[in-house]
């Protein structure tokens, strides 16, 4: 029986419909990396027409994702209104998930903290943590008539993308083998978007930081181990399972000692602890560091030239125009991070090394989280930076 034709109608609307939803993204996208815009600054950076902007604009301003203000009283001329992301009529829940403590909160669409964020202790089972997770999110959903546009969450360990679940999470080792996203959504009611914590890392700096522009950079988080998030030709690396990125295994010392080991805030602090003969956090530890009260600067250059050798890796085998670092212990010394760049320049491609800029990260895990959300609204995907 030969086959209907389809309805070129049909075809029509379809493509209509299209065009409709690529727009809508591409003025998200401008305005989550301009910030404010008028309807005529988005025709110029979009080369959208005029009317359609008009028309884009006035779906997102129905659908609460944009919100309309005051012209800028520096334009001249006869300004129009300025358009930018919703902060009190759309909202993201952000679930932050870290070795010893979760944090949940809320925040608008520009990823600025909305109420109080709400710490408490990593429960001892799934169950409990799913429980208890799942309550706290329903009791800090936006109110007062805000649409919440998705749960983002930021997970240590590896996450199987084409499983969709935790593969391995030695700090947390009932996560490993769950479906989290999948359960989250089904206790809470919320559209969940999980990242493995490099890669919201990652993410964040492309939308909330100073990589906004770049297609080739790396972020470097030295908190708990070696993570490494890298992003090249504006795509996050992902490898064969989403699992590549990692690191933190690799041995630089003939004992086998890896960067997880050895080059973290975690080892500093257990350091500074040892020599203290104290418990303390890392923050006490930088404390006793600065004050003189222990003698730990042979250990910490040790530490230093480890962390370089991770960082000088990066460079040479990716070849990013930068890298953001993420860590405490530098804090601990005014020359620590001097000595970091010149131990990396020693052992790096000198190409390489000229070519890249190393700073420290000013993005966090929350905006991570949010950012598995901003992500997918404004580029239709969960992990293309692009």
């Amino acid at each position: 029986m030969p086959q209907k034709s389809p309805n070129p109608k049909h075809k029509s609307q379809n493509r209509a419909g299209l065009l409709r939803h690529l727009n809508t993204r591409e003025v998200l996208a401008m305005l989550l990396k301009h910030g404010g815009l008028s309807r005529a600054d988005l025709t110029r950076l979009t080369g959208i027409s005029g009317p359609t902007i008009t028309r884009t604009v006035q779906d997102l301003l129905d659908a609460k994702l944009v919100e309309e203000g005051e012209p800028s009283k520096a334009m001249l001329g006869r300004p129009g209104k300025m358009i930018h992301l919703a902060t009190s009529k759309a909202g993201v829940m952000a679930l932050v998930i870290g070795k010893d403590a979760c944090e949940i909160s809320a925040s608008g669409l520009d990823g600025k903290l909305q109420g109080n964020l709400d710490r408490f202790p990593m429960p001892r089972s799934y169950s409990e943590f799913l429980s208890l997770v799942s309550q706290k999110l329903k009791l800090a959903k936006p109110k007062n008539g805000v649409k919440l546009m998705g749960l983002g969450v930021s997970t240590p360990g590896l996450f199987n993308q084409l499983e969709h679940k935790i593969s391995s999470c030695p700090s947390i080792p009932f996560l490993e083998n769950q479906m989290l996203a999948k359960d989250l959504d089904a206790n809470t009611g919320f559209e969940t978007f999980l990242l493995q914590e490099m890669h919201a890392l990652c993410l964040a700096e492309s939308i909330f930081g100073e990589s906004r522009n770049l297609s080739n950079f790396a972020v470097i988080d030295i908190t708990h181990d070696f993570g490494l998030g890298i992003v090249s030709n504006g795509q996050q690396l992902q490898g064969h399972l989403g699992l590549a990125g990692n690191l933190g295994k690799l041995p630089i010392d003939k004992n086998g000692a890896t960067l997880d080991a050895v080059a973290t805030d975690d080892f500093f602090c257990k350091t500074i602890a040892r020599l203290a003969d104290s418990k303390i956090d890392i923050q006490g530890a930088i404390n006793l560091f600065r004050g003189g009260a222990v003698d730990a600067m042979n250990e910490i250059n040790l530490m230093i030239d480890h962390i370089s050798t991770g960082v000088a890796t990066v460079v040479n085998l990716f070849n990013p125009e930068r890298i953001f670092i993420i860590g405490n212990l530098l804090d601990a010394h005014p020359d620590l991070f001097v000595n970091l760049l010149e131990a990396t320049r020693r052992k790096s491609i000198k190409a390489s090394f000229i070519g890249c800029t190393i700073t420290r990260s000013k993005a966090n895990s929350r905006l991570g989280a949010v950012s598995a959300v901003i992500g997918k609204l404004t580029t239709g995907k969960k992990f293309s930076l692009k």
